[in-house]
């Protein structure tokens, strides 16, 4: 990676992993929780396996928002992608990635609270979230990476800010639909959104609509609108919100919680963060105007799931279910070959499984 592009060093310092000339992979709390036999991320609620789940980016430092709560650097030029810029293939970026999560987790094989069991399964991850850094549809091979994390026997996450409609077209008529498109809104009118967001790019609120009006032709992913309440910034106007829910006509909407840690700390006071009972009083309302209801909460990580229906909530337990059962077979394979796990003998051969 360019050293004038960005300061490595201090991602580095903050457990990021460099993976080819634009990507990374970050370990987030709840894998080493998961490792440890503890308590699982949220995310759970639609089958990801918090140690078996790679939190990456394909386009480290690469965003065209500069989001006020953002626990991400922002540093100058973030948006400027270099003139003759190379982009890595997708199969790099996959080998680079789990590479990468491995060398992360590696440490965990001598550590007693983690099983054997448990930290082989990490050493195979069967996740993919795109959601580390920057903004993932500015990666112009998104659609092939989707396609290849699929091929290649994992779930793909992608959390997007719905700047780029065109991407999420090319999702589409490219067949490489997301097991999970999020799209995360910022606000729920233009002027509270171009106040949190900071856009860098014109006509941002326009193109973040069209997203949402894109979202109900994703047939084969499970569709979330996502709203980041940032108590005192954009924690208002909840008939806004409701106008947009209605607009993308979303499976779930997540009601999450702003929480005070990075960079966001030099933008904001700690009292922006939301109580849970704050986030929940916000999703009535928002429930009270859509008919989305509330179906589960997760104080930890101050979040609120909103579902359209029980149809909505039904499908996506019959897709988890059909995932465990699919990964309980596809692990059969590599467990009866790999008694042990050395980074010398396997971390960097055994890719495809």
């Amino acid at each position: 990676m360019s050293q004038e592009r960005l300061d490595v060093q201090r991602y580095l310092r903050a457990g990021y992993r460099l993976v080819g000339e634009h990507s990374a992979v970050a370990i987030c709390r709840w894998t080493r929780s998961a490792l440890r036999g503890e308590r699982l991320c949220y995310k759970n609620w639609y089958g990801i396996q918090s140690h078996r789940c790679v939190q990456m980016t394909p386009v480290l430092n690469f965003c065209d928002f500069s989001c006020k709560f953002c626990w991400r650097m922002h540093q100058p030029g973030r948006f400027k992608i270099p003139p003759n810029w190379k982009w890595d293939t997708p199969d790099e970026i996959i080998d680079g990635s789990i590479i990468a999560q491995r060398l992360l987790l590696i440490g965990f094989k001598g550590n007693p609270r983690v099983t054997r069991e448990r930290f082989l399964e990490a050493m195979f991850p069967r996740h993919f979230t795109m959601s580390l850094d920057g903004e993932p549809t500015l990666y112009p091979m998104l659609p092939e990476l989707i396609k290849r994390v699929k091929e290649r026997n994992m779930t793909a996450f992608l959390v997007t800010n719905g700047s780029i409609p065109v991407r999420l077209e090319q999702l589409i008529k490219r067949d490489a639909q997301p097991t999970n498109l999020y799209v995360s809104v910022y606000g729920p009118n233009e002027e509270v959104f171009n106040y949190t967001a900071e856009p860098k790019i014109p006509r941002a609120w326009e193109m973040v609509k069209r997203s949402l009006e894109i979202l109900d032709r994703f047939t084969e992913s499970r569709t979330v609108i996502r709203f980041t309440m940032v108590k005192g910034v954009n924690m208002t106007d909840p008939d806004g919100y409701a106008s947009l829910v209605k607009l993308g006509n979303p499976m779930f909407v997540e009601l999450k919680g702003y929480t005070w840690v990075g960079e966001s700390q030099k933008r904001l006071p700690i009292t922006a963060m939301p109580t849970q009972d704050e986030m929940l009083k916000f999703a009535e309302e928002i429930s009270r105007r859509t008919g989305y209801q509330i179906k589960l909460t997760d104080e930890k990580s101050r979040v609120v799931l909103l579902v359209r229906d029980e149809d909505a909530w039904e499908r996506n337990l019959k897709m988890r279910e059909e995932w465990f059962k699919r990964v309980e077979k596809l692990d059969e394979k590599w467990k009866s070959k790999v008694e042990d796990f050395t980074m010398e003998e396997h971390g960097y051969k055994i890719l495809n499984y």
